[in-house]
């Protein structure tokens, strides 16, 4: 027994909850158990004698009863090394015995509503509970008949020396609020926490208490005051911000339901050249640098680092807004940005800039992508800020779909006609279906005319077909109408690209007559574009246009010769002739745009006059490799050339038929055969005599006819050109039909 007597109180080590009892309007509560501890406590501790009161505790802290409604409370007493004294007798008193009674064994009974403070005293020492006494009061006059007093906030949760402001509001049956009057304030412990006369209370030390505010018509309310200290945290705001930017930053309590705290604060930045901060929270910033904000109070510090960035001087956006709106299919995106630049011209990644949709129901922004992704068919906006500058707004429409052609690009004879088919697509270019109800155009109804989704050739040049749908999205074709052959003509002084018109008596229509010498063009697959070699860059290099003469884009650009250009059935790359100055010529490729140029022949005597086989796996060639033109077949990726003629004549011209079968022209001096080798055979077979030597020759795309210049070139510094422009039919029998030309015009490099 001894060692429980040894303890400093075994009082004090019990919760306080195990003391407290909760009062419940309808149930009488009962005081048996706590009594029954406070025995037991008594028991256990030794006599002492001639103890002096130096504390007293009373629990609970704080208790709420109804009218007639009574509870114990409990009180106990403790010397100076801490022991229980268990004799000791207390005195309870009441501070308004009108709303509540205490009796001597410290017994509480409601009496009327409001708020009382029962004492326990003993030896000078004293302690109290707050005691709210809720339900009906014969108290209150009449003038308060219906009306309610209510304070906000309802409760607080307080730092100690943290202040906040009760507000007293009345309220009626009527709807009309009453006249408060004056507001007397009192807090039942003004040790934990004070209220001045205009309702602000200021936390003291840890615990609870009650304030009260009674009106001067007898009306009456309470607050429930909780002093609890806490560490505090500086919420973090943006780590950034840009000169003459302004951002509010808080401070919070965690441990309180990470509540804010708005006063007791002080507030200052470590270097007020570049951010000041003011008793609010409000940064402001002035200029470029690193700084710290500071907010201390309640006995804590607590800082957050901030960097101004450098002033923006221009806004640089994608795509640029325009009067029309973008289109943006259901379900698909659009990637958008905007970056600040600095005077130097130099991006500013920290600025910031701000986006904002218009309507959030038809598209959605990620601003850590740039993306919008519509959602629903509509028009909206889409807004980028950033300050300083003036708001730029892009105008989007969510449409059920784009529209796209099964083809952008298309080439017709006069009288040929095409159907063009459309469907909606969505950004991924997967098909939704095919669109219904289009507006077709043509821009030159007298180049290609349009009948529904039908185009129609009608004379040689350029026209734009616009398919429209209901909602305004549009999808284009560019239609090219080409005549039947091309040919280089030195009419205009110089060699020019013209095409070949049979149905007039000046047959050539120009198509690039520059007075640049440009010669030997050749269609590509689709008849859209054309290769050719022209000198315009001081030597003869390879360009491609569109099949108008539009868009002239360079190829090659070395210093040699590059000419003959053939192109691969798929239109991607152009198998050609560079002969390096001092050098033999030889067989190259190049892409289509320009790119991937790689060497094919690399062989003595030289190799010129390609074309690709049908296929796109062989190219035939003429080579004198082995002391005279021969022709010569290689695979299309280069590699070891195969003999394909073994004569004592000169072999030029070799061209595929749409068979896959080769054709060659061998010159006999004064007139010339055209031969053709069957497929499978070795053995060249003769297919068509011609009386005089062909210059040059081609083969139409069908396989039914030749193009050929027979005859002899001009002198050097003479006009004694004896030449003619043959198209023929390679059917037995037939006879050639012969282009007229103007009197010593020279032709070259026919081409369909």
């Amino acid at each position: 027994m001894q060692d429980y007597a040894r303890a400093p109180s075994l009082w004090t080590k019990l919760p306080v909850t195990a003391l407290r009892t909760e009062a419940h309007p309808k149930a009488p509560q009962p005081a048996v158990r706590p009594l029954f501890v406070l025995a037991t406590l008594v028991w256990l501790a030794p006599p002492l004698a001639a103890q002096s009161a130096s504390e007293v505790q009373v629990t609970p802290e704080t208790m709420t009863l109804t009218v007639g409604q009574r509870q114990p409370i409990f009180a106990a007493a403790y010397d100076r090394k801490g022991n229980l004294i268990a004799s000791a007798k207390f005195a309870f008193r009441s501070s308004d015995t009108s709303i509540a009674r205490v009796s001597p064994e410290g017994a509480v009974e409601g009496v009327a509503a409001g708020l009382a403070k029962i004492e326990a005293r003993i030896q000078g020492r004293r302690a109290s509970v707050a005691v709210l006494i809720t339900g009906a009061s014969g108290g209150q006059g009449g003038d308060a008949a219906g009306a309610l007093l209510t304070l906000s906030p309802a409760s607080a949760v307080l730092l100690p020396g943290e202040p906040i402001q009760l507000t007293p509001q009345a309220l009626s049956d009527s709807g009309a609020p009453p006249e408060l009057g004056q507001v007397a304030w009192k807090s039942l412990k003004p040790e934990i926490a004070t209220v001045d006369s205009t309702g602000v209370v200021t936390g003291v030390a840890p615990g609870k208490t009650i304030v009260q505010a009674t009106a001067a018509d007898g009306l009456m309310a309470t607050v429930p005051i909780d002093v609890e200290p806490a560490d505090i945290a500086l919420e973090r705001g943006a780590e950034v911000l840009g000169p003459q930017d302004a951002e509010t930053l808080h401070v919070r309590v965690p441990s309180q339901n990470n509540r804010e705290i708005s006063a007791g604060l002080e507030w200052r930045s470590a270097d007020t050249a570049v951010a000041v901060v003011g008793p609010g929270g409000i940064v402001e910033a002035r200029g470029p640098g690193r700084t710290e904000i500071i907010a201390s109070g309640f006995g804590q510090e607590r800082r957050i680092p901030l960097r101004v960035h450098r002033l923006p001087q221009t806004l640089v956006v994608t795509p640029k807004p325009l009067a029309e709106p973008i289109q943006i299919p259901l379900r698909g995106t659009r990637q958008f940005s905007a970056a600040a630049l600095a005077a130097d011209s130099t991006p500013i990644p920290e600025a910031r800039v701000t986006w904002e949709v218009g309507d959030t129901m038809h598209a959605e922004f990620d601003t850590s992508t740039g993306t919008l992704s519509a959602r629903d068919t509509g028009t909206t906006t889409l807004t980028a800020r950033l300050r300083g500058f003036e708001p730029v707004v892009w105008h989007i429409q969510v449409v059920p779909g784009l529209l796209a052609l099964d083809r952008n690009r298309l080439a017709l004879k006069p009288g040929e006609y095409l159907t063009l088919r459309a469907s909606l697509t969505a950004d991924s270019a997967a098909s939704l279906g095919p669109a219904e109800g289009l507006v077709w155009s043509s821009d030159h109804p007298e180049v290609a005319s349009v009948g529904g989704a039908v185009v129609r050739g009608v004379a040689p040049g350029h026209a734009v077909v616009t398919a429209t749908a209901p909602w305004g999205t549009r999808a284009t074709a560019d239609v090219y109408v080409t005549a039947d052959l091309l040919v280089a003509s030195d009419r205009g002084g110089t060699f020019g690209l013209y095409q070949l018109r049979t149905d007039g008596a000046d047959s050539l229509l120009p198509v690039l007559a520059d007075g640049k010498v440009n010669v030997q063009a050749v269609r590509s697959p689709d008849r859209t574009r054309i290769a050719f070699s022209s000198s315009r860059g001081g030597s003869f290099d390879l360009f491609v246009m569109d099949a108008d003469g539009a868009n002239l884009r360079r190829l090659t650009h070395d210093p040699g010769a590059e000419g003959e250009p053939a192109w691969t059935p798929d239109g991607s790359r152009i198998v050609y002739v560079a002969a390096q100055p001092g050098g033999m010529p030889q067989l190259m490729s190049i892409g289509a745009n320009g790119s991937g140029a790689a060497r094919l022949t690399d062989s003595e005597g030289g190799n010129q006059s390609p074309v690709v086989s049908p296929d796109g796996r062989r190219i035939a060639f003429v080579s004198t490799r082995d002391g005279r033109p021969e022709v010569y077949e290689m695979d299309a990726a280069g590699g070891e050339a195969r003999r394909v003629t073994r004569s004592s004549d000169r072999e030029v011209s070799p061209r595929y038929l749409p068979s896959g079968e080769l054709i060659f022209v061998v010159d006999k001096g004064g007139s010339a055969r055209l031969m053709r080798v069957p497929s499978g055979a070795g053995t060249a077979m003769p297919l068509l005599k011609i009386d005089d030597p062909v210059i040059a020759l081609d083969v139409s795309r069908e396989g039914g006819r030749i193009a050929y210049v027979a005859g002899k070139l001009a002198s050097p510094g003479k006009k004694n050109a004896r030449l003619s422009l043959l198209i023929q039919p390679l059917a037995s029998g037939s006879k050639p039909l012969v282009v007229p030309l103007r009197p010593g015009e020279q032709v070259l490099s026919p081409s369909f």
